[in-house]
């Protein structure tokens, strides 16, 4: 089922637009640019970017909430460090649009308000350092994808795999297991054979830093499948015969 999390990202896109696009209409308005089209159009940026916030913050706070349990350590310092950054844009917003609403009923179309100039630049720079700290949560921890998406699974599988090492069954045997669709998915990529599919064949083995410099980031991250993991899934990948197809 659809988690409200998810709209999180589309809420952030209307802000996004629609926040830099009031600042360049406002600061075309006031340079004396753009005649009537501009005139009309500020008015209908600025409601956008208001609601494109509202949503934002209400979506990002299930979000937020999230990465409390995503998050560990200091690591949870990004989320504090985005959520209270929306805050301040948040509040800026309202402040630069209640000057600017102040500002057209004194004087009509061709207002200039004191402080939005200001309040817009501080605006559009908060958003840029907010969807870069909102990116490194959402790719490097998974922030924001719900139930972990496709690294609950990557976690799983190599707790099952680390489980059945424990136990003592063999290297190979436990690399097939966490090899498969329902280990660690990398069959799904590569084939139930490693013979390749969407992903290049690993049949017949691979070296370590061939799987770091493809799979080091996302889903099979240094932090989730171990050295140790690898070489017991590429110990089942040297028993199977080089197709060629690498």
């Amino acid at each position: 089922m659809p988690h409200l999390s998810e709209l999180h990202g589309a809420a952030t896109h209307l802000a996004v637009v629609a926040i830099p696009l009031f600042a360049v209409l406002h600061f075309l308005r006031r340079a004396g640019r753009g005649g009537p089209a501009v005139v009309g159009a500020e008015p209908w940026a600025l409601g956008a970017a208001l609601v494109g916030i509202a949503a934002a913050g209400v979506t990002g706070l299930l979000v937020w909430g999230q990465a409390q349990t995503t998050l560990r350590g200091q690591h949870f310092r990004i989320g504090n460090a985005h959520f209270w950054l929306g805050i301040a844009v948040a509040v800026l917003a309202v402040a630069a649009a209640g000057d600017w609403y102040r500002a057209r009923r004194r004087d009509g179309p061709g207002h200039r308000p004191t402080v939005v100039p200001a309040l817009a630049v501080l605006i559009v720079a908060g958003v840029v350092v907010q969807g870069y700290l909102g990116g490194r949560m959402t790719y490097d921890d998974g922030v924001g994808v719900y139930d972990g998406g496709q690294m609950a699974q990557t976690a799983a599988g190599v707790s099952r795999l680390d489980s059945a090492l424990a136990k003592g069954t063999d290297a190979v045997t436990a690399g097939r297991m966490a090899f498969s669709a329902q280990g660690l998915g990398c069959a799904r990529c590569h084939g139930d054979l490693a013979q390749g599919l969407r992903g290049p064949s690993l049949a017949g083995g691979r070296e370590v830093a061939d799987f770091r410099r493809v799979h080091g980031h996302g889903l099979f991250s240094a932090r989730a499948v171990s050295d140790g993991d690898f070489a017991a899934i590429d110990a089942w990948l040297k028993t199977l015969p080089p197709t060629g197809r690498r």
